[in-house]
């Protein structure tokens, strides 16, 4: 005879037969997301990535029915942030905020425990106005006659520095060109910005501060650092246009490698859509960093494209 604390049983356990072989607790639906998102930003608090990543998590809460939760992880570009994600659970729950060359550029370049290969790439949300810049009075308009102008004097050019994949671009360019071209490191880029201004060096890598200058007709934009033609200056040419290893500083999302499937395509979509929204580009444009924001494969191709450029330009060096 069948009791009825049997047949409750059988039916509880069949439940859970059921669930086990689903994937999912008996007790959940197994719906992603069930909890917030933490956001790993490799950069400082109160900086632009970090204001990104919770302008981001306005219409993101509202897409998803959580939103991220912004946990700091500062230093080696991006590479702190990286590290960490790249070994922690790809469940979804868990990503990082850094640029492209945190994850095309530093594993080629410097000591780091990851490769590009670590992640699944989900966003790319804004673009940086990376540039090269001079001052205006200078007897020249452009990098291509800044390097004529240069070869025809026997004058070395003074470089104002950023960081090592700028000083990559230039060594190419110098040894392509046979131009020499002295890189002296600034700090920052409103140092980059005194030192050009102060007459110390020829030209500087600038990632924005320049713009103020360029609209009061004191600077100009030599080429853009990357393949893309930059938002405030768009007549100036790129660094790919001139046959040069192109940069692009592009801000990037990513994840642990191995998201299951329906998890990466839910959580990329739903960045892109958050990304476009109103209150996101209102930020972004209003630095003139906005792009058309890509996906999970368009952000795959583009750190893929990075790659290729700073392989050619390890191998130009010999390295």
């Amino acid at each position: 005879m069948v009791t009825v604390r049997n047949a409750f049983a059988g039916a509880l356990l069949a439940g859970m037969a059921t669930a086990v072989a689903w994937g999912t607790p008996a007790s959940a639906d197994g719906a992603y997301p069930s909890k917030p998102i933490e956001a790993v930003i490799g950069f400082k608090p109160g900086g632009f990535s970090d204001a990104m990543t919770r302008k981001l998590s306005e219409p993101l809460k509202e897409i998803l029915g959580h939103t991220f939760v912004p946990v700091y992880k500062a230093g080696a570009g991006g590479s702190i942030a990286a590290t960490e994600v790249a070994t922690a659970d790809p469940d979804g729950y868990k990503v990082v905020v850094a640029t492209s060359l945190t994850f095309a550029f530093n594993p080629l370049n410097v000591k780091v425990s990851y490769t590009a290969k670590d992640f699944d790439y989900l966003l790319t949300m804004a673009r940086f106005e990376a540039a090269f810049v001079s001052m205006a009075d200078r007897p020249w308009t452009d990098l291509p006659s800044m390097l004529a102008h240069a070869k025809e004097s026997g004058k070395p050019l003074r470089f104002g520095s950023l960081g090592p994949a700028d000083r990559m671009q230039m060594a190419f360019v110098a040894d392509k060109t046979g131009v020499p071209i002295i890189p002296l490191p600034v700090k920052g880029g409103a140092n980059a910005m005194q030192q050009l201004l102060g007459g110390h060096v020829d030209f500087v890598m600038s990632g924005g501060p320049h713009q103020q200058y360029v609209e009061s007709g004191e600077m100009i934009v030599l080429a853009a650092a990357g393949a893309q033609p930059l938002n405030a200056t768009p007549d100036a040419p790129t660094m790919e246009k001139l046959g040069y290893p192109a940069v692009s500083y592009n801000a990037v999302i990513a994840a642990p490698k191995g998201l299951p499937q329906d998890v990466r395509d839910k959580l990329s979509a739903a960045l892109v859509e958050a990304a476009k929204d109103q209150r996101f580009q209102e930020l972004v444009q209003g630095r003139n960093v906005g792009i058309e924001p890509l996906g999970a494969d368009g952000t795959t191709q583009s750190i893929d494209a990075a790659i290729v450029s700073v392989e050619e330009m390890l191998k130009a060096a010999g390295q």
